[in-house]
């Protein structure tokens, strides 16, 4: 199973050993001993960690010079804002972290960074001499403490550098954030080593699969990006949804082709809610195919790389239907420059739908709106009329007039089910509060969360807007 790397940092003395973990990370990947141990990371957590160096390592060398303790130190030294050795770090972290989920904590209180009854000789007074010792600072800016991949999750914690890994009980806000991306993180671990888990032996064949079908790149990667933006608490009303459980649960009462469209206007969070339930049905052992539609790439915009990408899921948990694929390469099809309507009849209607298969399929397509042709999509799904296994396939996209008017054809044999993910204010209180970093007392912050709910419009990147909006007018009085 892939494991999971929890680095805590207590002290700036020994904020090394945060970057020794990625340099050790780093070495392993060419060294045969540490091959299997580097393959089964699959996350890394840091906690308050300088990726680019803090301005206070001169204060900190200063501070462990005034004592008897120990003189100043090198690895103090290549903590320096933007150091070269950071640098270096960094730049060799970036090529393999597409690989990791990557969660970064960071501090939101000032530190005292003085010593009792020590006078330290500081820059960072206007007056050179004078004590610094009652000080409080930022030790480390959010900015060092994010990388700033795509897919990496940032968290705050209301906590200062010396207490942001410290908790005074599982009750803690802090212990609670920490806690639970863990346990998101572990969930995720498992249900993907349960969905990837190959049930056949040859992994030749998948891999001739995997070229037959002209497939390069698994939609893991779009799955992961969104998930990674779920913010605990939220996406949770779908599962009580009275729609989406008749279309969850196959009963002979039910249609064997269920369709539910799930819609809701930008910035909804639709994708991450798409990412939610296809964690949920992986962890219920549903056999469970996806695919996101993304219009920044034309690729993932096309009805035949949609098509082929479902067909290689359902391959992979169906052994009949991999071996019947498998056998089509003896036809010299070549799949990567076939018309979605040549896939759809050659491996879907002539091969799937024949099959005796018993195991309901749950496909969901998400950015339904942003496909090339969203008609052809809704067409080309509504002939499963023949089809002897049960297909339950959730649409997500925006509510266009094109799309709805594509709906209204469908045949009346197939069921057809619409959800609004609009008006669920709940998870966007949850994603504010988990955003929210200011201080204050809890009424207060409530009252922010509040004024953020009523503005945004049901609009997560509007309630991040006004957040920071509220934020820069607080530190400007």
């Amino acid at each position: 199973m892939g494991g999971l790397i929890v680095k805590e940092v207590r002290t700036s003395a020994n904020r090394r050993c945060c970057a020794d973990s990625i340099k050790a990370y780093m070495q392993g990947q060419n060294d045969p001993e540490y091959e299997s141990i580097i393959k089964a990371i699959s996350a890394i957590t840091f906690l308050a960690t300088p990726h680019r160096g803090t301005n206070l390592a001169e204060i900190l060398n200063r501070i462990l010079q005034s004592t008897i303790v120990t003189n100043s130190k090198q690895y103090i030294s290549e903590l320096a804002k933007n150091s070269f050795t950071l640098q270096k770090l960094n730049e060799q972290f970036r090529h393999v972290a597409p690989r990791l989920d990557i969660v970064s904590f960071y501090e939101t209180q000032p530190c005292s960074i003085g010593l009792k009854n020590a006078r330290i000789v500081s820059r960072c007074r206007r007056n050179p001499f004078q004590s610094c010792a009652n000080d409080s600072k930022m030790v480390l800016e959010k900015d060092s403490s994010v990388l700033g991949y795509p897919g990496e999750t940032s968290k705050a914690l209301n906590a200062d550098h010396h207490d942001v890994c410290k908790f005074d009980s599982p009750k803690d806000p802090n212990y609670i954030t920490v806690r639970n991306v863990l346990k998101s993180l572990v969930s995720k671990i498992i249900s993907t080593n349960r969905s990837n888990r190959p049930p056949l032996s040859n992994r030749r064949e998948s891999r001739d699969l995997k070229s037959l079908l002209a497939i390069t790149e698994l939609p893991d990667t779009d799955y992961i990006f969104f998930r990674d933006q779920w913010t605990q608490g939220t996406s949770d009303w779908i599962l009580e949804e009275k729609d989406y459980l008749e279309w969850l649960h196959v009963r002979e009462s039910t249609p064997h082709i269920y369709v539910l469209w799930l819609n809701g206007g930008a910035a909804t969070g639709k994708s991450v809610l798409s990412s939610f339930i296809i964690n949920s049905l992986v962890e219920q052992g549903h056999c469970c195919q996806y695919f996101f539609i993304r219009f920044g790439d034309q690729k993932k915009r096309t009805l035949s790389l949609l098509l082929r990408l479902i067909a290689y899921q359902i391959a992979q948990s169906v052994p009949g239907f991999f071996q019947r694929v498998v056998e089509l390469v003896d036809e010299a099809i070549d799949f990567e420059t076939a018309g979605p309507r040549s896939i759809w009849e050659r491996i879907f209607k002539s091969i799937l739908f024949n099959m005796e298969e018993q195991q309901p399929l749950y496909w969901i397509i998400d950015g339904l709106d942003e496909a090339d042709d969203p008609k052809a999509v809704i067409r080309l799904l509504s002939d499963i009329s023949s089809c002897s296994i049960p297909i339950r396939i959730l649409l997500v996209g925006r509510k266009t007039s094109e799309i709805s008017a594509s709906f209204e054809r469908v045949p009346k044999k197939l069921k057809l089910v619409l959800i609004s993910i609009e008006g669920h204010v709940e998870d966007l209180r949850s994603y504010i509060r988990q955003e929210l970093s200011m201080s204050g007392t809890a009424e207060f912050k409530e009252n922010i969360v509040e004024r953020i709910v009523e503005g945004a419009q049901n609009n997560f990147l509007v309630s991040l807007a006004k957040f920071r909006v509220l934020c820069q007018a607080a530190l400007i009085r």
